[in-house]
């Protein structure tokens, strides 16, 4: 339950949702979406639909999600998000007193979100923008920024956090999700010759994806900059590569990049650092 004190959003006339139920809950999950629940079939877009999502959201391939994404770190900061999905993670900043704005692009599902906020007694507040490297927001207006692209075509990625870099206060921190380059489907392309010895599994994450090594020069005016490779389903794995523990699978093969980085708090304290 949210509490009462989590303050009350504003909203502005929501697009209609631009994909089917389903392929919704499968990008929010980052695997195939399981219609049923509890052995019961479950509404599209109802209260149920939406709760059984958010509990597989952060179980097991996700488990790493509520500690990268620092959700209960954070009470009465304020927060951008650019990527919100069905709304899941919004949901989760507000449980702790996080003040959520999304933006929202061209092609979001704000309708679907408002059902999902409107379930639990909330309205989002949603800042309407074109792209994301243009945020009509000004400079140091927000604590954090949360990106994600894991399911969007992403052609300068260095633009778009550098608008981020520019609307983060003094001190605050950028979240990011990006698809990883070199994930399990790389790794089975260098090292199995055969492809019949590969496992192919269709991969969920449809944006483009980028190395570590790049992620970190484009996030040079950061500080405290961490990525870590995270997100792989054991049945991924060809089937000798599964005795191997996941969690080692996972951080040299795994779908998703998971930055974490900090603007510095002043110019003269970074290059002090330096």
């Amino acid at each position: 339950m949210l509490s009462e004190a989590v303050p009350q959003l504003r909203i502005y006339t929501p697009e209609p949702t631009p994909l089917p139920p389903s392929e919704l809950a499968t990008r929010e999950l980052l695997r195939p979406a399981v219609d049923r629940g509890n052995g019961r079939d479950l509404e599209p877009l109802s209260r149920a639909w939406f709760e059984v999502i958010e509990n597989k959201l952060y179980t097991n391939t996700g488990a790493w999600l509520p500690h990268v994404l620092e959700f209960s770190r954070h009470p009465d900061d304020s927060l951008l998000m650019i990527g919100p999905g069905l709304g899941t993670d919004a949901l989760r900043y507000l449980q702790y007193h996080v003040n959520v704005t999304m933006a929202a692009l061209p092609g979001d599902a704000t309708d679907a979100i408002a059902r999902n906020f409107s379930f639990r007694g909330l309205e989002p507040r949603f800042v309407p923008i074109l792209t994301p490297d243009k945020l009509p927001i000004p400079d140091r207006s927000f604590d954090l920024a949360y990106l994600n692209v894991l399911h969007r075509e992403t052609t300068d990625l260095a633009a778009i956090v550098r608008e981020l870099y520019r609307i983060l206060k003094p001190g605050g921190k950028l979240f990011a999700l990006l698809p990883a380059r070199y994930d399990v489907e790389q790794w089975q392309a260098w090292l199995l010759p055969f492809r019949q010895l590969r496992t192919t599994i269709a991969n969920t994450i449809t944006g483009t994806k980028f190395p570590a090594r790049e992620l970190r020069s484009i996030c040079g005016e950061f500080e405290d900059v961490t990525i870590q490779k995270r997100h792989l389903r054991r049945l991924e794995l060809p089937p000798l590569w599964r005795l191997v523990p996941l969690s080692l699978a996972e951080r040299i093969g795994g779908r998703v990049l998971a930055l974490r980085a900090k603007k510095p708090i002043s110019t003269g304290q970074l290059r002090a650092v330096a």
